[in-house]
């Protein structure tokens, strides 16, 4: 085995142990904490949230409206920038809206001022899991 068969080989195990979205380009349910923003949009990934804490909205008995789209950007993710889901009670780390489309909710991501306790779209042409440095 030459030493770039082998790079090569560990790269896609690694990627293979990665969370893949569904054929619509969707994550659903994971455990996967790492993401970093594919995006390209020169204005950045929009992270929203409503006026209700994560907890209220986790909440089973909860009837806030899980319309996350239209709630308010509190803040952006550059492209490239890396972030930590929060996993939530159940440990999957996905919330689907009202229009059942998957959710993460951003706990923390790096850099000055990056946003986090807001909500990013759970799509590959967004975001991508990434390995803990």
């Amino acid at each position: 085995m030459t030493p770039s068969s082998e790079f090569d080989e560990q790269l896609s195990a690694s990627q293979a142990d990665l969370p893949q979205p569904n054929e619509d380009g969707e994550y659903t349910r994971t455990s996967h904490q790492y993401w970093e923003v594919v995006d390209s949009d020169p204005n950045g990934l929009n992270c929203r949230m409503g006026t209700h804490s994560i907890r209220e909205i986790e909440d089973p008995g909860s009837k806030i409206d899980l319309n996350i789209g239209s709630w308010p950007v509190v803040g952006t993710l550059k492209q490239g920038q890396n972030f930590e889901i929060y996993l939530g009670p159940s440990g999957l780390g996905v919330l689907y809206d009202d229009r059942h489309k998957p959710w993460f909710f951003v706990a923390k991501s790096e850099g000055v001022g990056g946003p986090s306790n807001c909500f990013v779209r759970a799509r590959s042409s967004f975001v991508k899991p990434i390995q803990p440095e």
